[in-house]
C-alpha cells in the first residue's frame, strides 16, 4: 500500500484537470481549425469505422481492428504517409486503444503535417495523459505497484511538462525506500512543478520525504557508521595529543626558565618531574605515532564513506534551495556536511543563516560527539550575536569534550557576565577553572552550584509582542533559610551588543524552597538578547 507520506500526494494528483472523455455513445470529429479531409476513401472508411465503434459500443472492438488494417493499409501501401488525416485517425485509434506510445507517436506525424490541429490533439493528448495517470495511481492504490510504475513512465513519456506522475513515481519509490529512484523522480517533478500553488504542498512534502528517508540510510549504512567510528578514535587521539602537547611545553618552558635562572629542583622534585616530562613525551611519540598508523585506515574509510553521504546533502540542499526557512533541515545538512569531513562547505552554507539556526545546527552537532564542529558553528552564532545566552552556555560543553581549557574559562567567564545567578553558569565555571587546575576556584564554583547560591535566577523566554519584547522567568530559593531581599537589574542589548533598554527588578525575601516570577517588559524592536547583575 502506499506509504503515509504518498497519501497527499495521491490525493492531490486524483484531482486531475478536465478533458474530454475518451470514449462515449457520440462522434466527435475534428474541432475548428483543424479542417483537415479524408483526402482518400480508406481513410474515409476508417472515420466510418472510428465513428461507428464511438456510436455502437457492441461493435466497438471490432470496428477498431478494422480502422487498424484500414489505416495501415493505406500508410503503407497507397502511398498516404504524408496525408496528415491517415495520422490523425490513426492517433484517435490509439487513444481509443489507451495506447500511449501509439497515440503519441501518430499525433507527431499529424501535428507536423497539419499544425493547425494543434489544439485539438492537445485535448486527446490530455484526455489519454489523465486517464493513464488515473490508472496508474489506482493501481499503486489497490497495491500493485510495479503495474503502476510502467502507466506513470508512460504519463509521463506523453506529457513531460506535467510534473503529477512524476510525483506519484517519487512517492512510490519512496514507498520502496528506493532513494536513487526517488530522487531522480521528485526533482524532476519540483522543478517542473515551480511555483504552481496548485503543487506547493506536494513538492514540498516530497522534498523533505526524500531528504528524511536519505539521511535515515546514511545513518544505517555500514561504510558511514565505519567512517564515524573510525574519526570519532582519530579526533580522541588528536585531543589527547593536544593535552600532552600543551603540558609538556609548559613542562620544558619551566625547565628552560630554571636553567636561564641557575635554579635546580631538589632531587625528589627532580625525579617527579623527570617522571612527567617522560610520560609526557612518550605520551605525544606515541600519539603521533598512533596518527600515523590509521592514517591509511582513515583515508579508505572516508573514500568509502563519501558515496553514501552525497545522495543525502544533494536531498538536503535540494529542499533549503526550494525553502530557505526549513531551520530544521539545515540543522541536519551541517550534521552531514561536518560528518562526512566537509566542513569548509558546512561553514559557508552557513554565512547567510541566521544566528538562531546556527545555535541549533551547532547544538545538533555537539549532541553527534562532533565538538570541533559543534564549538566552530556555536562561535560563528556569538560572532553575530555575542550575548546568546544558549551558545554561551553550550559552547563551554563543546570546549570541554575537547579538553581545551583556555576557551572553556574564557566562554564560562562571559556565561557569567550573562546570567551570574544560575547554577548552570557556576557549574560551567568550574568546570573551566578544574580544567585549569585551579583547584580552589573550580571548588568556589562547585560549592555555590551545589547550595551556595541562595537565589538562583532563571529566564525561561524572552519574546517579541506587539509593542516590544517580554522577558520571563522565575527567581527560586533551594536553601533551608528565609532569603535576604535582592535588586537585580536587566539590559537588554541590540546585536551589536549596545544596551538599549534597562529595567530593575526587586526580588523579596522568599522562604525556603519559595519562588517569585519575574516578567519584564521592555519596548523595541532590535533587541536579540539580555543580561543582567545584581544591584
Amino acid at each position: 500500500m502506499p506509504s503515509r507520506s504518498a497519501v497527499l500526494v495521491l490525493a492531490t494528483l486524483f484531482a486531475l484537470p478536465g478533458a474530454a472523455p475518451l470514449a462515449g455513445q457520440t462522434w466527435t470529429p475534428p474541432q475548428p481549425p483543424c479542417d483537415i479531409k479524408a483526402g482518400h476513401f480508406r481513410v474515409n472508411s476508417a472515420i466510418v469505422n472510428l465513428k461507428t465503434a464511438a456510436e455502437k459500443p457492441n461493435t466497438k472492438d471490432h470496428m477498431l481492428r478494422q480502422t487498424l488494417d484500414v489505416l495501415s493499409r493505406t500508410i503503407a501501401g497507397d502511398g498516404q504517409d504524408k496525408n496528415p488525416a491517415a495520422w490523425y485517425y490513426l492517433g484517435r485509434y490509439y487513444v481509443e486503444m489507451g495506447d500511449a506510445a501509439g497515440a503519441d507517436s501518430a499525433f507527431d506525424r499529424a501535428e507536423t503535417l497539419a499544425p493547425q490541429c494543434g489544439q485539438d490533439i492537445a485535448g486527446y493528448r490530455l484526455a489519454l495523459w489523465r486517464d493513464i495517470v488515473a490508472a496508474g495511481l489506482l493501481t499503486w492504490q489497490e497495491n500493485h505497484p510495479d503495474s503502476a510504475k510502467v502507466l506513470l513512465r508512460r504519463a509521463g513519456a506523453l506529457r513531460p511538462d506535467q510534473p503529477r506522475p512524476f510525483f506519484a513515481l517519487g512517492q512510490l519509490y519512496l514507498a520502496q525506500d528506493q532513494v536513487d529512484s526517488a530522487a531522480q523522480y521528485l526533482i524532476k517533478a519540483a522543478e517542473l512543478a515551480g511555483s504552481d500553488t496548485a503543487f506547493a504542498e506536494s513538492k514540498r512534502d516530497a522534498l523533505s520525504s526524500l531528504a528524511r528517508l536519505s539521511l535515515r540510510h546514511v545513518q544505517a549504512d555500514a561504510a558511514a557508521q565505519r567512517w564515524q567510528h573510525t574519526r570519532f578514535g582519530r579526533d580522541s587521539i588528536q585531543r589527547l595529543l593536544a593535552v600532552d602537547s600543551t603540558v609538556l611545553g609548559r613542562i620544558e618552558a619551566s625547565a628552560a626558565s630554571r636553567r636561564a635562572r641557575g635554579a635546580r629542583l631538589a632531587p625528589a622534585d627532580q625525579q617527579a618531574f623527570a617522571r612527567d616530562s617522560g610520560a609526557r613525551a612518550q605520551g605525544v611519540s606515541e600519539r603521533r605515532a598512533a596518527l600515523v598508523a590509521r592514517a591509511a585506515q582513515l583515508a579508505a574509510d572516508s573514500a568509502s564513506a563519501q558515496p553514501v553521504f552525497e545522495p543525502a546533502i544533494q536531498a538536503f540542499r535540494g529542499y533549503l534551495a526550494a525553502y530557505p526557512d526549513a531551520t530544521d533541515a539545515v540543522t541536519s545538512l551541517a550534521s552531514l556536511y561536518y560528518q562526512s569531513g566537509r566542513a569548509k562547505d558546512a561553514e559557508a552554507a552557513f554565512d547567510a543563516i541566521s544566528p538562531d539556526v546556527l545555535v541549533e545546527a551547532g547544538q545538533a552537532v555537539l549532541r553527534a560527539n562532533l565538538f570541533v564542529a559543534g564549538t566552530k558553528l556555536l562561535t560563528r552564532a556569538l560572532e553575530r550575536r555575542p550575548y546568546d545566552r544558549d551558545a554561551l552556555l553550550d559552547l563551554p560543553m563543546g570546549y570541554l569534550a575537547l579538553r581545551d581549557s583556555t576557551r572553556l574559562l574564557t566562554t564560562a567567564q562571559r556565561l557569567a557576565a550573562v546570567d551570574p545567578l544560575n547554577r548552570a553558569t557556576l557549574r560551567v565555571l568550574a568546570a573551566g577553572w578544574d580544567l585549569r587546575a585551579r583547584r580552589d576556584s573550580a571548588q568556589k564554583y562547585k560549592d555555590l552550584a551545589d547550595g551556595g547560591l541562595q537565589v538562583e535566577v532563571g529566564v525561561t523566554t524572552f519574546l517579541p509582542d506587539s509593542s516590544g519584547f517580554t522577558l520571563s522567568g522565575i527567581a527560586s530559593n533551594g536553601s533551608s533559610t528565609v532569603s535576604i531581599a535582592q535588586r537585580v537589574t536587566f539590559e537588554f542589548l541590540d546585536a551589536q551588543g549596545a544596551v538599549r533598554a534597562t529595567q530593575t527588578i526587586d526580588i523579596l525575601p522568599l522562604p525556603p524552597q519559595g519562588t517569585q516570577p519575574l516578567e519584564l517588559h521592555v519596548p523595541g524592536r532590535e533587541l536579540t538578547a539580555w543580561r543582567y547583575r545584581r544591584s
